[in-house]
């Protein structure tokens, strides 16, 4: 399960409403992945807030005294005692008195139970509220409540403007000069062939512009940090361990996982990007592809997301990968891609076996396994069958030692 389908179950997960297998996919993925659990941990404060929020609210003793003093007047008003009061009339007289002491009572609880039904009751002793009203109002009132809730807390992570500076010429924010160094959502950000910028992202780092660059900053706010880059070169810095911040190039969203890495876009040959520090992740038709730190990967639309490839690779690796991924290079490529493969190509290797078929995935299996043996629980047969919780764990194995 990927990062999406996490967030689309996490709510029906706190709500204990899920199945018992997606429920067991959503714990798993919770527990090893710090991105989905920050959010977890926000959805249960939350909730938690919502919970204390007070849903009885108890009016005023002077109110209550004066709704009783006028409903005691309407009593009065329309009962006329007889003057010759009998033993029987006596009785009847005290269980009338009785009978208005309990509806007296009744409304004295609607009216503590919520501000709604207190309103209802402006006028002395008025008709109360049907019970399908009532019904509907108890069911209303903790909505709103919690829409409302939800929407001061979403609103609270909103982050912008960004600060912007030029750091060579003068950059522009929607086709006109910046003088306030500031970038709010919706707009553009542009460079020419003498400036460049550096942006501050809040809660994540700093993004310098290269020359010639045209973003748009999709959304700003925390946990949902986006920007458009349509042309152009961007170098991400982060000063957040789990940054929430994504960029988007020709219909892929890369997402940052920490540490540094470069986008080079525009280009026909496609969008280049570079990790130098952490990973970056790449949803895409379901699955996550994962790019290292010293990995490049060719991104070109309407593709599925180039073989990561080391920075020390060979240029006939790295024609072959190209060949294969972009050229229709068969058997063939990966046949030359495993003969040219060093250690440090190993998470190449490991990101070819789920684009080959069966006999090739199981020499990948035996290549990769002479330099980084599986780990615990990894099995030839899992990987064969392209299970992606140990292709991840081998990948993570393979990435701690590079």
């Amino acid at each position: 399960m990927i990062c999406e389908e996490v967030k689309i179950n996490l709510h029906d997960y706190v709500d204990e409403l899920l199945d018992e297998l997606t429920k067991r996919d959503v714990e798993y993925h919770i527990r090893n992945c710090d991105l989905c659990f920050k959010e977890y941990q926000k959805m249960l404060a939350f909730f938690e807030r919502l919970r204390l929020l007070p849903v009885v609210i108890n009016p005023p003793k002077e109110i209550i005294e004066g709704v009783k003093s006028e409903l005691m007047n309407i009593r009065g008003a329309s009962f006329v005692p007889d003057v010759n009061v009998t033993p029987r009339n006596a009785r009847k007289i005290a269980k009338e008195k009785e009978k208005q002491e309990k509806k007296l009572n009744k409304e004295r609880a609607v009216v503590r139970k919520s501000l709604v039904t207190k309103r209802i009751y402006k006028k002395p002793y008025s008709k109360g509220p049907s019970v399908e009203l009532k019904r509907i109002l108890y069911t209303a009132i903790p909505l709103a409540l919690i829409a409302f809730g939800y929407f001061v807390y979403d609103f609270q992570k909103y982050n912008y403007p960004w600060q912007v500076v030029s750091i060579a010429g003068n950059h522009t924010v929607n086709g006109r000069a910046d003088k306030s160094d500031k970038w709010d959502q919706g707009e553009t950000l542009s460079t020419d062939d003498q400036s460049k910028a550096i942006v501050t992202i809040p809660k994540v780092g700093t993004m310098e512009v290269g020359t010639n660059s045209l973003l748009v900053l999709d959304r700003a706010k925390d946990g949902a940090n986006q920007v458009y880059i349509k042309k152009g070169s961007v170098s991400i810095s982060n000063t957040e361990d789990m940054p929430d911040y994504s960029l988007i190039v020709d219909g892929f969203e890369i997402i940052d996982r920490g540490g540094k890495f470069e986008l080079a876009a525009g280009s026909s040959l496609g969008a280049i990007l570079k990790v130098n520090f952490a990973f970056v992740e790449i949803p895409y038709n379901g699955n996550s592809f994962m790019i290292d730190e010293n990995h490049t990967c060719v991104l070109r639309k309407g593709k599925r997301p180039g073989t990561p490839i080391h920075v020390k690779a060979s240029d006939s690796l790295r024609a072959a990968v190209e060949l294969f991924d972009f050229g229709n290079g068969g058997e063939a490529s990966v046949e030359r891609i495993i003969s040219l493969a060093k250690e440090e190509d190993m998470l190449t290797l490991l990101s070819l076996i789920p684009h080959v078929q069966q006999l090739q995935r199981q020499i990948l299996f035996q290549e990769i396994s002479n330099r980084f043996p599986p780990p615990e629980n990894v099995t030839r047969a899992g990987i064969i069958r392209l299970e992606s919780e140990m292709l991840y764990r081998w990948w993570e194995e393979i990435e701690w030692q590079l």
